[in-house]
């Protein structure tokens, strides 16, 4: 995933006074949180250590004294791999020749669409379990999880079993971001990624070459217009602009921001803004709204399903980024039916978070120290990673110079790093830049960091409203967000139905604990 985008309750957000941000990820999404210097970046990643384990340094038991034990991990995939049985075998030949860990693993993969209803019944039923993946928002929730007490806080075990992990794969301060509000405490650790995002707009390449359109002219979301013109007056094959819900880009500018659940104006960090009420807002809506009755913008996207088979059809000629991750051109030529495609950035980069896709320990694991270890080796030892990322070398992939190549109808090619591990750890993707890693970190390091950074809002106490709040989005923010509803007559309905659901109730919930974190930390 990323997981830009996969990550941080976006219907919530968009129905609140507060929204949420996009994160993105997973993956997923607009989701940025923090930044720092980048004169350190390449300590922040720890280069492969394929024989050794804390075991070796920490003083834990040697592999001796460890009983052997078989661990699970359950997590969420794309499609069921059908050399997975083969995959898993090599793992654990690989760990019983080259580590300490004296552990088999038995890997448990869930399609997406069925990861939660798997897992809920199985965590409810308080199943035997070691690993469990999870994230902010998209899938088996991490703060309804750590709530419920499933998963188990590592606080005092990282240091000691994961040491490397805790220490030397991201910066420090990342780790707040995964903090449960209601105790300090982590209880996962991140799978870490690109952590910082922009925001922008997507052209494919042909149609800029041939009507000589200069995309760096495009400041702001308006200035789209003379483009997408030309394209509907000259191009009745072309879609000229067609984009994800809660993935277009409304103009807010660069002045307005989001943490969390809050908005806010730069210059103003702690008074909350309602978006729903703001200028910037209704005059996106109108914006998109004039677009969609002049044929500009795609009529039927209320009606998408699966946008990425819609976007890979190769016919839409404008399309948003909400992540602007290094190496995105040759990703995005990809989604988009194989074009070239050349990419304007929008909006400043801000920082996510971490917290998009993570592995916890489950409560009821019987071995979660040497859970633990086996995570430490996946984020720190390249042989093992890519094992489980890309399978058998020779026979599922081959390696050039650093570049992943899938060998076709192999059968084992997930595409899913960023569930598994450190992505800094992972192959180039053809098309990728040589210096991708080095580019992603200093991207995370250097994004604007939001002073409400280390704010963390509890909803536990409105989950009532906020399930209400996001059944009205479901109703009405796709009319708005794809300009199918004139904005004078749809928004005063939806700010009733909004009042109804509970927004009142929430603003003054995340009020009175923005108001506590402010008088505690002396922010102001």
């Amino acid at each position: 995933m990323n997981a830009i985008n996969r990550q941080t309750g976006m219907k919530g957000m968009l129905a609140l006074m507060f929204a949420l941000s996009i994160v993105i990820s997973g993956c997923s999404s607009d989701d940025n949180k923090e930044g720092a210097s980048t004169n350190k970046q390449n300590e922040q990643t720890p280069a492969a250590d394929n024989t050794a384990t804390n075991a070796d340094t920490k003083g834990e038991p040697t592999e001796a004294e460890l009983p052997q034990v078989e661990l699970t991990w359950h997590y969420g995939t794309g499609a069921l791999q059908p050399d997975q049985q083969e995959v898993q075998d090599a793992v654990n030949a690989y760990l019983k020749d080259n580590t300490k860990l004296n552990a088999t693993i038995k890997l448990v993969p869930y399609d997406f669409g069925s990861y939660d209803q798997k897992m809920n019944p199985m965590i409810a039923a308080n199943e035997n379990m070691d690993i469990v993946w999870t994230t902010a928002s998209w899938l088996l929730s991490y703060s309804q999880n750590v709530s419920k007490g499933a998963f188990l806080a590592l606080d005092d075990l990282l240091p000691k079993y994961a040491p490397k992990t805790a220490k030397e794969m991201m910066p420090d301060k990342f780790w707040e971001d995964i903090k449960n509000p209601a105790d300090g405490k982590v209880y996962a650790i991140p799978n870490y990624q690109v952590a910082a995002t922009a925001a922008g707009f997507v052209f494919r390449k042909d149609l800029v070459d041939k009507y000589n359109f200069d995309i760096t002219s495009v400041k702001k979301t308006a200035d789209l217009e003379p483009f997408l013109k030309t394209l509907k007056e000259n191009e009745p094959d072309i879609i000229p602009f067609a984009f994800q819900d809660y993935r277009n880009i409304p103009d807010y500018g660069n002045e307005l921001r989001n943490s969390g659940w809050i908005w806010y104006y730069k210059n103003n960090p702690f008074i909350p803004v309602d978006t729903n009420a703001s200028p910037e807002r209704l005059a996106y809506w109108n914006l998109i709204h004039s677009w969609y009755e002049k044929g500009y913008v795609y009529q039927d996207l209320a009606t998408v399903k699966d946008f990425d088979a819609f976007i890979k059809e190769g016919n839409v000629a404008v399309s948003t980024d909400v992540t602007f991750k290094p190496g995105g051109e040759f990703e995005m030529k990809t989604k988009n039916g194989g074009h070239e495609v050349v990419r304007q950035q929008l909006k400043e980069s801000s920082f996510t978070g971490v917290n998009a896709t993570m592995n916890a320990i489950s409560k009821n694991s019987k071995n979660p120290e040497r859970a633990l270890m086996f995570l430490e080796l996946v984020n720190t030892d390249k042989t093992l990673y890519h094992l489980l990322c890309y399978g058998i070398k020779g026979k599922h992939y081959n390696e050039v110079d650093g570049y992943y190549q899938a060998i076709e109808g192999s059968g084992y090619n997930p595409g899913i790093d960023w569930v598994f591990g450190n992505q800094f750890n992972g192959l180039l993707r053809e098309g990728q830049p040589k210096d991708l890693w080095e580019q992603t970190k200093q991207l995370n390091e250097s994004a604007e960091v939001s002073p409400l950074y280390a704010f963390h809002f509890n909803s536990e106490s409105v989950k009532t409203e906020e399930a209400a709040i996001n059944a009205v989005n479901d109703e009405y923010l796709p009319m708005l967000n794809f300009g199918v509803a004139d904005p004078a007559t749809m928004l005063p309905k939806y700010k009733a139905a909004l009042e109804k659901a509970g927004q009142k109730t929430v603003e003054a919930e995340v009020k009175k604990q923005l108001d506590a974190w402010m008088a505690a930390t002396g922010a102001k």
